[in-house]
C-alpha cells in the first residue's frame, strides 16, 4: 500500500471521526453514525475522493455485531422466540410494502420491473444490486436507491423518535457488563472465528451474523467474558458512518439525476408504510410503539441496532426483527420477481 494511500485512508477515517465528534457536542441524535456519514457523503459529492482501508466496515460490523450479541440473555432470548411468528408477519409485510413501492417506482421513473423492485426491496445494498442485475435489471440506481433508503430512515426516524420523547422503553432490562481485560480479547477472537467462517461460506451480512450469533450465545450461556466499551461501539458507528457515506459518489448522483426525485418519493411511501404497520402491530401485540418502529423500519440491521441501542429501545428484540427479515428478503426476492413480477412469468 502506497503512501499516498495511507494517506488517503487517514484523512477520510479523520473527517468522519470528526464529523461524529463535531455532531456530538451538538447532541445530534446517533452523532457517531450520523456526522461522519454526513459529512463523507458531502465530501465525497464535492468530488473529493475519500477512501477506507480494506477491511475496515467489516471491523466496523463486528464490533457492532458482538455489542448486541452480548444483549441476548436466556429472557431475552425466549422473548424473542414468543414473538418470531410477529417477526415473520413483519418481514412479509415489509416485502409486501416493497413490491407496491415498486409498482410506484416502475410507473414515474419509467425504470424495468427488475430496476424497481430491487431498488424498492428493504434488503443490503450489495445484495439487492446484484440481484438486480441477475435478473436483468440496473446496478447503478438500485445501489442508489438503496443507500438513499438507509440515509432517509436514520436521518428521519430517530429524530422523530427523540422529539416525541418515545426513549428508555425498552420492553426488558439488560445488565451491562464491565469490560474484562482478559475476557475481551477471547469474545472478539470468537467473533472473529464465526464470522470469518460465514463470510467464507458467502453468508449474507456475514460480519455482523457472525459475530452477533458468536456473543449471543456466549451471553445465553452465561459466560460473561466481558462488556463491549463504548468507545468501541462509536468506533463501529465511525467506520459504518463512513462506508454509508462514501457510496454518494458525484458521478454516480449526477448520472442518475433524474431517477433520484422518483427513489426519493418511492423512499418515503416505504418508510411511510412500514412505520404506519408497526405503530398498528405495537397496538395488537402490546410492545412499545417505538421499539416496533424501528423493528420494521426498513434500514439496515446496523443502522437500525445502532439506533436502538442510542435511544435504548430494546435492542435485541430490534436485531432478531431485522435479521428475521433479511433472511426472508434474500430468500425470496428473487422467487417473488421471477414468479409474479418477471415479464416472462
Amino acid at each position: 500500500m502506497s503512501a499516498a494511500t495511507l494517506t488517503r485512508h487517514a484523512f477520510s477515517l479523520a473527517i468522519a471521526a470528526g464529523g461524529g465528534w463535531v455532531f456530538a457536542l451538538l447532541h445530534v441524535p446517533l452523532a457517531w453514525l450520523l456526522g461522519p456519514m454526513l459529512v463523507v457523503a458531502a465530501i465525497s459529492m464535492s468530488g473529493k475522493t475519500l477512501t477506507m482501508p480494506k477491511g475496515a466496515r467489516q471491523t466496523g460490523q463486528l464490533l457492532l455485531g458482538t455489542g448486541i450479541g452480548l444483549n441476548f440473555t436466556p429472557a431475552v432470548a425466549a422473548f424473542v422466540i414468543d414473538h418470531i411468528v410477529v417477526m415473520v408477519v413483519c418481514a412479509l409485510a415489509s416485502i409486501g410494502f416493497g413490491m407496491l413501492s415498486a409498482l410506484y417506482l416502475r410507473r414515474v421513473a419509467k425504470v424495468d420491473i427488475a430496476t424497481a423492485f430491487f431498488s424498492s426491496l428493504p434488503g443490503g445494498v450489495v445484495e439487492m444490486a446484484l440481484q438486480a442485475t441477475r435478473w436483468g435489471g440496473d446496478m447503478a440506481p438500485v445501489s442508489l436507491a438503496q443507500s438513499l433508503r438507509i440515509l432517509c430512515v436514520v436521518t428521519t426516524i430517530p429524530t422523530t423518535l427523540i422529539l416525541l420523547g418515545a426513549t428508555g422503553h425498552s420492553p426488558f432490562e439488560v445488565a451491562k457488563l464491565p469490560f474484562d481485560l482478559e475476557g475481551f480479547p477471547i469474545l472478539i477472537g470468537a467473533s472473529l472465528a464465526v464470522g470469518g467462517l460465514m463470510a467464507w461460506r458467502r453468508i449474507t451480512n456475514a460480519w455482523i451474523l457472525g459475530p452477533l450469533a458468536s456473543a449471543a450465545l456466549i451471553t445465553v450461556l452465561q459466560l460473561d467474558l466481558s462488556g463491549m466499551p463504548r468507545e468501541l461501539l462509536n468506533l463501529s458507528q465511525v467506520l459504518i458512518g463512513c462506508f454509508i457515506g462514501l457510496r454518494y459518489r458525484r458521478d454516480l448522483v449526477l448520472s442518475l439525476r433524474r431517477f433520484l426525485p422518483h427513489a426519493v418519493v418511492s423512499t418515503l411511501v416505504l418508510v411511510g408504510l412500514n412505520v404506519a404497520f408497526g405503530i398498528g402491530v405495537a397496538g395488537v401485540t402490546g410492545l412499545p410503539a417505538a421499539t416496533m418502529v424501528l423493528s420494521v423500519s426498513p434500514g439496515g440491521m446496523a443502522e437500525m441496532s445502532i439506533t436502538a441501542a442510542v435511544l435504548e429501545l430494546g435492542v435485541p428484540l430490534i436485531a432478531a426483527f431485522h435479521i428475521v427479515r433479511i433472511f426472508l428478503v434474500i430468500g425470496l426476492s428473487g422467487l417473488i420477481f421471477r414468479y409474479i413480477l418477471s415479464p416472462r412469468s
